[in-house]
């Protein structure tokens, strides 16, 4: 008897992860809001669009068809040959209010690429890359001064910082009414942040414009760890516990700071004075520590609810650099969130295509780490969603039914005030991606033999 080992779709899977890595990195658009000029930018939750919809309430789920960054242990439940690709981005269409103005504005991006791979029956792991944070602005606000006229004040930015990652889950006990996963996520993060401010004086053609700008490259690893408990009470009743800590980490930082005074020739800028200018301003940049803790409860084996809370001290982030240089204030920011999702039928069974749809919706709220006077920002955001299987060719046999899915959520919700000179955002996400698997009764990375 002679044994051998698929090797084609391993290479397939690499190709695929590189392939689309490469055009993550160059066609990922920055952000929109206005706040992420504040800090590192916005902080991207990079969830699947299946527990996006569920306002991001997961660390306490585990599914052998997606791969949950949000707890590495989670991957434990990955099932044996079944590999998982996941690629998934979202559009988001934002509008800004404030006291004297309101602006609608929209982007599409790619949020997440991610394979994951069963090992053995304990133990799972995954690859990929997500944003860990945008930034992307284009401010213009103008003045009258009596003493000098309008004074225009133009802050743009855009970048971001990526995290690669790769996570394992293993089982150390596993009985049939019970299980405990520990699990744990090596992040490679690394990216580019440039921010300007302008101050030009339109109205008077002697003055000099003043423009101050950062270009900063970062790099860094944090780790992450996970825990999930899980026990049986009943055929009908299954509750589970998670938690995941994230240690945080120091980014090593590179800055090009420069600040002179130009002039606006025919709409170019030429610079006239250079006032500051360094080059190459060596830092730190503090990423504080994230904890999250949860619980679900699953019923009659097809409704499952989840909660989950997260806490993130953002007061401890500092930016320190060789050279002088500028820092945001933050706050300590926490959410809660609440998850609901139902699947009449088993995605196993021969159930007609309609049962066998998942159907989730979800619940957010929390405190941003963005404060201003005295006020922080409060985020809120309800949630939709669904998950459709797709079906099998029409040259499969029924037995080799599709286990990939196409998932899709929109989520509604809203950042800040307008009082106090502040600005509401108020958005509408709509997310989608797909997981890609093996059909029921086909198994991949297993050893073939003939006789």
């Amino acid at each position: 008897m002679k044994y051998f080992v698929t090797t084609q779709l391993p290479k397939l899977f690499l190709s695929i992860f590189l392939l689309f890595s490469s055009f993550f990195l160059m066609a990922q658009e920055t952000g929109i809001s206005p706040y992420s000029r504040i800090g590192l930018g916005d902080m991207n939750l990079s969830h699947s669009p299946a527990y996006q919809a569920l306002g991001g309430a997961s660390v306490a789920l585990s599914d052998f068809n997606l791969v949950n960054t949000s707890n590495p242990a989670s991957l434990s439940s990955l099932d044996m040959h079944m590999p998982v690709f996941e690629l998934s981005g979202a559009t988001q269409f934002l509008r800004l209010t404030s006291e004297n103005s309101s602006a609608n504005l929209s982007s599409t991006n790619f949020t997440r690429m991610s394979i994951g791979i069963p090992v053995n029956k304990r133990l799972g792991l995954a690859l990929g890359l997500k944003p860990f944070s945008t930034t992307g602005y284009n401010i213009t606000t103008t003045n009258n001064e009596p003493s000098i006229g309008d004074v225009t004040y133009i802050y743009r930015g855009k970048g971001g910082i990526n995290n690669l990652f790769l996570s394992g889950g293993y089982s150390i006990l596993s009985k049939d009414s019970m299980s405990l996963s520990l699990g744990a996520s090596v992040n490679f993060l690394f990216g580019n942040i440039e921010k300007s401010r302008r101050v030009e004086f339109p109205d008077d053609s002697r003055a000099l414009n003043s423009l101050l700008s950062q270009n900063t490259g970062y790099t860094g690893v944090d780790f992450q760890f996970g825990l999930l408990y899980k026990q049986k009470i009943s055929e009908n009743f299954i509750y589970s516990i998670g938690a995941s800590y994230s240690l945080g980490t120091d980014l090593n930082a590179t800055r090009e700071d420069f600040f002179g005074t130009y002039t606006n020739i025919s709409s170019v800028e030429v610079v006239r004075d250079t006032l500051a200018y360094f080059d190459n301003n060596k830092g730190t940049v503090t990423i504080p520590s994230l904890i999250k803790v949860g619980a679900s409860v699953l019923l009659y084996e097809n409704m499952e609810l989840s909660v989950q809370y997260q806490m993130q001290d953002w007061s401890a982030f500092g930016e320190k650099f060789d050279q002088q240089s500028t820092s945001d204030t933050l706050s300590s920011s926490s959410a809660f969130s609440f998850g609901l999702r139902y699947t009449p039928s088993d995605v196993f069974s021969t159930a007609k295509y309609i049962e066998r749809i998942q159907y989730r919706a979800g619940i957010r709220v929390g405190q941003s780490p963005l404060q201003f006077n005295n006020t922080q920002l409060a985020e809120f955001g309800t949630s939709f969603g669904i998950g459709l299987p797709l079906r099998k060719s029409a040259t499969s046999k029924n037995e080799f039914r599709s286990l990939s899915m196409l998932n899709f959520g929109v989520e509604f919700g809203n950042r800040g005030q307008i009082n106090d000179g502040l600005i509401k955002e108020n958005f509408t996400t709509i997310y989608f991606g797909i997981s890609i698997m093996p059909q029921v009764r086909n198994r991949w990375f297993e050893k073939r033999k003939f006789k």
